[in-house]
């Protein structure tokens, strides 16, 4: 019977099994690196994860996402390899570059940060008194087992450390690239990020991926934005058509404090799920997110957002835009919760779809929940086809088919890639649009 309600939760399959197994020998060996309270939480994290499983769809968050693509392969933990040559991939850019293969920090290829930012790997992170038991203190969800396998089996750990006062002009770019083995590889890795009070800094993370057998990455980033303190945060994901990437980032945001962050989808990986938690624990925070997918096959992505109100005078908006052709399929869920206390909050929220294919599908839920009667919040949704009149009118003026649509679809997802206030960045998420829309065969149904 217990087994039962069990697998109404979750899915027990040979990756699973294969993950109790290997817990008890990789707890031997992290107790001799490790201190007692990290010891201490993977148990923790584990004894969720092997109760729950894997979230199947009759979990609620879980209902629109099917893990089965995934799990068609049997992952395992595959060596951090560090060596070989890579190159950043935004031209142009002046940032400090780091490098992550593998989720392990490549301090060979890395370059040196600025006075007052420091990057540690996980053997310093754990030495730093400044960062004890701060991991897993951020990202703490007892009902979300895909959190809790992360927390349970990750091995490397890296920390951003932002100290108070200083403001960081030049961007820190953090490539994440994955390589492949001969075998699926399982990648579970996480980053911490503390930004101090009247800081302020820019990181940009891209994702990429040099592997011909599957890898699924569980990477979580548990971010710390003090009083007064400004961070701009900027995800690009361009990973491969074998790569599935499951994203946990989970963000505390103090007094008076401006959290603006991007989050682009332009790859071709057939699996993404990024959860993007947002709470807002002090008086006078601002939260801006914006985000743009383009799925193309069979290519899902599943976007769920959360943006905690706490506290009053607290401001948040966010614009999230997507095109889908073929058989691709959409998720965005949502949320702003306004509890009680913060009251003269002030939460936008839209979701804009655009529909190449009868085949392809969106399931979008912008939800608010108000729990204080002094606010101004409000949300939406679209879902449609491309606009035919307009799409005329380009004929008319003498721009053939193709390029009108191509013009067209341009234009819809410009709306947010125009915000991004780099323009190095800009101009590389651009040319990424541009290579998608011309690589793939997107028409109107």
């Amino acid at each position: 019977m217990f087994r039962t309600q069990q697998m109404e939760k979750g899915i027990f399959n040979n990756f699973y099994q294969y993950l109790i197994n290997r817990f008890p020998e990789g707890q031997a060996l992290s107790r001799l690196n490790e201190p007692a309270w990290l010891s201490e939480k993977r148990e923790a994290a584990f004894e969720i994860f092997k109760k729950d499983g894997l979230p199947s769809r009759k979990n609620e968050e879980w209902k629109f996402t099917n893990l089965e693509r995934l799990l068609r392969d049997d992952y395992k933990f595959q060596s951090q390899d560090v060596s070989g040559k890579f190159s950043a991939a935004v031209e142009n850019l002046e940032a400090s570059r780091i490098f992550i293969l593998n989720g392990k920090f490549a301090p060979d290829l890395s370059d040196p940060l600025p006075d007052g930012m420091t990057f540690l790997d996980t053997a310093a992170a754990l030495a730093d008194a400044r960062f004890e038991g701060k991991l897993g203190a951020i990202a703490n969800d007892p009902d979300n087992s895909m959190l809790a396998l992360n927390t349970a089996f990750f091995k490397d750990y890296s920390v951003l450390h932002i100290e108070a006062k200083k403001v960081i002009e030049r961007p820190v770019h953090v490539t994440h690239i994955y390589t492949g083995s001969q075998e699926a590889a399982f990648v579970p890795y996480r980053m911490l990020v503390v930004a101090e009070k009247l800081s302020e800094a820019t990181l940009i993370e891209t994702f990429h991926s040099d592997t011909i057998s599957p890898v699924f990455v569980s990477y979580v980033s548990e971010q710390q934005i003090d009083e007064s303190a400004i961070f701009h945060s900027h995800i690009v994901n361009t990973l491969g058509d074998n790569v599935y990437f499951i994203h946990h980032r989970e963000v505390f945001q103090f007094r008076n404090s401006v959290l603006n962050n991007s989050n682009i989808l332009l790859g071709e990986n057939p699996l993404v799920r990024n959860d993007l938690n947002f709470q807002l624990k002090g008086t006078g925070t601002e939260t801006n997110l914006i985000g743009a997918y383009i799925m193309s096959g069979e290519q899902h992505a599943d976007n769920h957002t959360l943006v905690d109100h706490q506290m009053p005078n607290c401001n948040s908006s966010e614009l999230y835009k997507g095109i889908l052709d073929d058989r691709s399929r959409s998720v965005f869920n949502g949320k702003v919760y306004v509890r009680p206390d913060a009251q003269k909050t002030n939460a936008f929220q839209q979701n804009n779809n655009m529909l190449l294919s009868d085949q392809a599908t969106v399931n979008s839920k912008p939800q608010l929940e108000i729990f204080a009667d002094d606010v101004k919040c409000s949300h939406g949704s679209t879902v449609g086809q491309m606009n035919k009149e307009a799409l005329f009118y380009l004929n008319s003026r003498g721009i053939g088919e193709d390029t009108a649509r191509r013009l067209l679809m341009q234009a819809f997802v410009f709306d947010v890639l125009s915000r991004i206030e780099i323009p190095e960045l800009r101009d590389y998420t651009e040319s990424l649009l541009h290579k998608k829309l011309h690589t793939e065969n997107l028409e109107i149904a």
